[in-house]
């Protein structure tokens, strides 16, 4: 492949990425809420013993794998967070933020704190994610529009 041949075959890549931009998924509010809601419920799972840790978990693991599906059926595609670019800096603060909501949940379940607590953390949680989610939606907005993914 020639430099000529080599950059067309780049810029078609950047068109492609751009009309995927204009025309791609346009996430609905109330899919912010179920990912926010899923994250919430992992949190929470962490304040209980089981068997209510185990069934909170595992209804939120099914809540993701039907987002999943739910994703590819009505966009065509499911877009992971976990990606490299501008992205990559609001899912690590995420995680950072998730993991120490599980921990504060621990200590509530540790320390037999009320469920008004392990409710509030997991409430925490779940506006930290639908933030996280709606924002790091418009990076990746923005990043398709720029070329930059």
């Amino acid at each position: 492949m020639d430099p000529i041949e080599a950059q067309a075959a780049l810029d078609s890549m950047a068109a492609a990425q751009r009309e995927f931009a204009a025309s791609g998924p346009k996430y609905p509010l109330w899919r912010h809420v179920a990912f926010a809601a899923v994250i919430g419920a992992i949190v929470l799972s962490q304040g209980f013993g089981p068997p209510l840790q185990i069934l909170l978990f595992v209804l939120a693991m099914a809540a993701v794998a039907w987002l999943v599906v739910d994703d590819r059926q009505r966009y065509g595609v499911f877009v992971s967070g976990y990606r490299k670019g501008r992205t990559l800096g609001v899912t690590l603060a995420l995680v950072a933020l998730v993991l120490g909501a599980m921990s504060a949940e621990i200590h509530a379940r540790v320390n037999d704190l009320s469920l008004a607590v392990k409710w509030g953390i997991a409430a925490g949680a779940f506006v930290v994610a639908l933030a996280a989610s709606l924002l790091w939606t418009r990076i990746y907005d923005r990043e398709l529009q720029d070329g930059a993914a």
